[in-house]
């Protein structure tokens, strides 16, 4: 199998694609992936996490944190599909970082008109993460942007939250739903510091940590996933 095989079956993404996608997140830290995920199972996502946030039980407004409005948010191992998804992207990435990696954890948050997404930097378990839109409710693209310095902990210190970039330069991808942003987490800032043209749009983040690598700890985020347990058969 090539790299290549190991990548959604699309036609955005050839072998040709592959190589400049691995470059560029060789090179600078981040790659483009557009067209990742079909629309329609982009769309399939969204309506999922509407119809779960309708539930009695359903994820509640969370505080803002990056952005400025409250948010919906909903972790994977709360729902099975987007767990799946995430496991399911991991011989993509790795073909496109290069990288063996074991996943960490995924979420999907909401954003509200006018929010932003403050300028941030990830923890270790989000040593390569993949942002990826799923929808908008006006069909306005908004763009994620991510830094072109490579930043270290004690570098970060003092610039851990901010509404924009400053004066570092950087680089913004206009995201339709199922395009995805993969960049490296824990060195390059990223955020989104236009406003949000729509209603509502909807995103999920998935994370990834190099199996052999100084975060190998946080595979599954420390959760257990393994059991010393069998199945039990009826009769």
């Amino acid at each position: 199998m090539t790299a290549a095989d190991a990548l959604p079956s699309s036609p955005a993404i050839d072998e040709g694609d592959l190589a400049r996608i691995c470059e560029e997140f060789r090179t600078k830290g981040r790659a483009f992936l557009k067209g990742l995920v079909p629309p329609e199972v982009a769309a399939g996502m969204t309506y999922q996490a509407q119809i779960g946030a309708k539930k009695p039980k359903g994820p509640a407004l969370a505080t803002p944190n990056v952005s400025k409005k409250s948010t919906i948010e909903l972790y994977g191992f709360m729902w099975p599909s987007l767990l799946g998804l995430h496991w399911g992207l991991t011989p993509a990435v790795e073909a496109a970082s290069g990288a063996r990696l074991l996943p960490t954890y995924a979420y999907f948050r909401t954003y509200q008109r006018g929010d932003i997404c403050k300028v941030h930097i990830d923890r270790p378990s989000c040593e390569h993460s993949l942002s990826l839109t799923i929808g908008y409710s006006d069909g306005a693209p908004w763009g994620l942007s991510v830094g072109r310095e490579e930043w270290d902990t004690e570098k970060i210190a003092g610039k851990a939250m901010l509404p924009d970039f400053g004066d570092e330069p950087h680089d913004t991808f206009e995201m339709q739903p199922g395009d995805g942003v993969l960049y490296k987490g824990c060195e390059r800032r990223h955020g989104r510091a236009e406003p949000n043209p729509n209603r509502w749009s909807a995103h999920l983040f998935l994370h990834w940590v190099d199996r052999d690598g100084p975060n190998a700890e946080w595979a599954f985020d420390k959760q257990q996933i393994s059991a010393d347990g069998d199945f039990a058969f009826p009769g």
